[in-house]
C-alpha cells in the first residue's frame, strides 16, 4: 500500500517546486541536497518537503490506480462537509457566518464558541469546521509512522508516566541499527513517506548517535520528524544538517503558572524560545498543547490556540489531559471528548491552512474520538510502529489506544477509517504563499 500519491514536478522556482496533484497545483520544499530533481520528473513529498523520486513507470501506475479512487473518495468527503446552519443560534450563527467570508474571529467570539453546549449546537460547529477543512486541504490526509524508541527520561513532568522519578517502570532503550530496521520494514512493508522519532529527554543518545540515526533514516527518502525535548539548539542543528527537516514540539499551556506548576525545572520562556529557533532553522514545525489541564479556563485554551498560531506551525498537535497512575497528578480529572472536539474545531477556525492532527490520546479517551475528531476540522494521523514489546513500556499515561495493535492491523484500520470518510491518505501542499 501506498501512503503518499506520487506527483508531476512541473515548475522549480529556487528551492520551492510546483506540483501537478490531480489537476491542482500545490507548492513544495525542495531538499536538493539529498536528491537532485528536474522539471517533469515524479516525486513524492510528505508534510510539504520533497523526500525522493519515482520512477515513471512505477508513478504512472500508481496514478493510475489512485486517479478513479481519489475522486470516489472526494464526493464522500464533499457530502460529510455539508453544513445544517439551522441548528445555531443567531449569535453562533453570526460568529460562524464569518468563517465563511474567511473573516478573523475575535477572541471574545472564540470564548463564545467554547460556551456551545447543545448537542445540535456543537454539531454545527463541527461542520463547519470540517467544511472549512475540506475547502482548504480537499480530501488530503497524511498519515505519519512514529517509533518510540526509548522511554528514559531525565525530566519529570508531573502528569507525564516516563517521568525520571517514576519506580517501577522498566525502561527501555533501541540501539540505532534496530530503529533503522524498523523503520525500514514501515517504508518496505507498508509505504510510510514520513517518519516520527520520539523519545524522553534521554541523553543517553548523543549529538553523534541522532546525526547516525537522521542521516541513515533520511537516506531511506523519507521525511525524518524528530520528538526529542528539550536539547540545544547546537544539537538540532546539527540534525537538521544531517537531515531532519521536521520538529515535533509542544509547549503544554500558555498559562506560566499552570506551566511552572507542571513541568518543574523547566520554563515556558525556554521552551517558546527553541520552537521559535527550530522553525527559524528551516523545520517543518509540529506544536501545541495539552486539553483540559486541572485548573486551566476556556480562555486559558483559547490562549493556548492562539499561541500556536503566533509560532508559524505546520502541524498542531493536542491531546487530552488524561491521569497517570504514578504521576503528581494520578488523582486529577480527564479531560473530556468534547472538549479536545471543540478544540479541534475551534483552531481549524482559528488557522485555516493548518493540518491538525487526531492523537492517540483521544482515541484512548473515547473510541470513536478518532473519526469524530477528523470530522471535527483534523486532517492528519500517526501510526505507531513501534514493536508491540516495548510499546506498552512507552508509558506516557494509562491504557493507552491501540498499544496491542499490530502494525499491519493499525495501518489497515486507518485507512479503512480514511476511506469511510471519502480521505485520501496523501501528504502534499503543506507550503503557502
Amino acid at each position: 500500500m501506498c501512503y503518499a500519491i506520487p506527483a508531476l514536478l512541473i515548475a522549480i522556482e529556487g528551492n520551492i517546486g510546483i506540483v501537478d496533484y490531480f489537476g491542482e497545483k500545490r507548492k513544495i520544499l525542495l531538499d536538493l541536497e539529498f536528491e537532485p530533481v528536474k522539471v517533469g520528473d515524479y516525486i513524492y513529498a510528505q508534510g510539504g518537503v520533497f523526500v525522493r523520486k519515482i520512477a515513471p513507470k512505477e508513478a504512472e501506475e500508481i496514478l493510475a490506480h489512485w486517479r478513479n479512487v481519489f475522486f470516489e473518495l472526494k464526493k464522500t468527503d464533499e457530502a460529510l462537509s455539508r453544513i445544517d446552519q439551522d441548528k445555531l443560534s443567531s449569535n453562533a450563527l453570526a460568529i460562524l457566518q464569518k468563517v465563511n467570508l474567511q473573516k478573523t474571529l475575535k477572541k471574545s467570539e472564540l470564548l463564545e464558541l467554547f460556551k456551545l453546549k447543545a448537542p445540535e449546537e456543537l454539531s454545527v460547529l463541527y461542520e463547519i469546521a470540517n467544511n472549512v477543512r475540506q475547502r482548504e486541504h480537499g480530501n488530503a490526509s497524511c498519515i505519519h509512522g512514529i517509533i518510540e524508541f526509548s522511554n528514559y527520561c531525565s525530566q519529570n513532568c508531573c502528569y507525564c508516566g516516563i517521568r525520571a522519578d517514576r519506580v517501577g517502570l522498566t525502561r527501555y532503550r533501541l540501539e540505532i541499527e534496530e530503529i533503522l530496521a524498523i523503520a525500514k520494514n514501515a517504508i518496505d512493508k507498508y509505504g510510510f513517506k514520513a517518519i516520527v522519532l520520539q523519545s524522553g529527554e534521554d541523553y543517553w543518545y548523543d549529538d553523534a548517535k541522532l546525526e547516525k540515526l537522521v542521516r541513515n533514516l533520511r537516506k531511506m527518502g523519507v521525511l525524518v520528524f524528530v520528538s526529542l525535548g528539550l536539547r540545544s539548539e547546537e544539537t538540532y542543528r546539527k540534525l537538521y544538517k544531517a537531515g531532519a527537516r521536521a520538529a515535533l514540539m509542544r509547549f503544554e499551556t500558555s498559562n506560566e503558572e499552570i506551566f511552572s506548576r507542571i513541568r518543574p525545572g523547566t520554563t515556558l520562556k525556554d521552551r517558546l524560545k527553541l520552537i521559535r529557533s527550530l522553525k527559524d532553522m528551516g523545520y517543518v514545525i509540529a506544536t501545541g498543547f495539552l486539553v483540559g489541564l486541572p485548573g486551566e479556563t476556556d480562555e486559558d485554551i483559547v490562549n493556548n490556540i492562539l499561541l500556536t498560531k503566533s509560532l508559524g506551525p505546520d502541524m498542531y498537535s493536542f491531546g487530552p489531559f488524561l491521569p497517570t497512575i504514578g504521576t503528581p497528578m494520578e488523582k486529577a480529572e480527564r479531560a473530556s471528548k468534547e472538549l479536545i472536539l471543540k478544540t479541534i474545531a475551534i483552531s481549524r477556525l482559528v488557522d485555516y491552512g493548518s493540518n491538525i492532527l487526531v492523537t492517540t490520546a483521544l482515541e484512548t479517551l473515547d473510541k470513536e474520538a478518532k473519526r469524530e475528531g477528523l470530522l471535527a476540522g483534523a486532517n492528519s494521523m500517526m501510526i505507531n510502529i513501534t514493536p508491540e514489546k516495548y510499546r506498552s513500556l512507552y508509558a506516557i499515561y494509562d491504557n493507552r489506544a491501540s498499544i496491542d495493535t499490530v502494525v499491519s492491523k493499525a495501518v489497515q484500520e486507518t485507512v479503512d477509517l480514511l476511506y469511510s470518510l471519502g480521505r485520501a491518505p496523501t501528504d502534499l501542499g503543506f507550503i503557502s504563499g
